[in-house]
């Protein structure tokens, strides 16, 4: 449908340490946009075919998601697919490089599907969406980049 977002980021962490905190769904609301207020009943393992369920603020209202994890590559790749209670489905992924002793993080975020009228909405407001999905990401990124470079103990807290 056209609406394709990635924004990417270099974090001062080894990949491992960036990779455990990106699979591990129950820490994504500590990034995540503040104002989403997101929810997550994380899976009870990280493998592609798990399922677990997210709420978060949309347009001043709660959004469920059902999502299912559809692809898993320890310390490189991990994406999932989050069908949205209207119906739309976005695919979000994560992708992890080295840069030295740094790891590249790559944010994505696909349109899947959408019915009537949300299809007609979104195709309307597509350049928009991708303006401001784009800001989405890289504030995500920002928080998960400050989060990754505090010390080890920092982050438990």
């Amino acid at each position: 449908m056209g609406l394709d977002i990635a924004q990417q980021t270099t974090i001062d962490a080894p990949r491992d340490r960036v990779w455990a905190y990106l699979a591990d769904f129950g820490r994504h609301p500590e990034w995540s946009r503040p104002k989403d207020q997101l929810r997550i009943q994380p899976p009870t393992e990280v493998r592609a075919g798990a399922t677990f369920s997210s709420i978060g603020k949309d347009m001043g209202r709660d959004s469920k998601n059902a999502v299912t994890i559809t692809e898993v590559i320890p310390g490189e790749r991990i994406v999932y697919v989050a069908k949205q209670d209207d119906g739309t489905e976005w695919r979000n992924a994560f992708e992890l490089e080295h840069v030295g002793a740094r790891t590249r993080v790559t944010k994505r975020e696909t349109l899947v599907s959408a019915r009537f009228p949300m299809s007609v909405l979104i195709a309307i407001l597509t350049p928009l969406l991708k303006v401001e999905a784009a800001k989405m990401h890289a504030s995500d990124l920002a928080r998960i980049k400050a989060r990754l470079e505090q010390p080890v103990a920092a982050e438990v807290a």
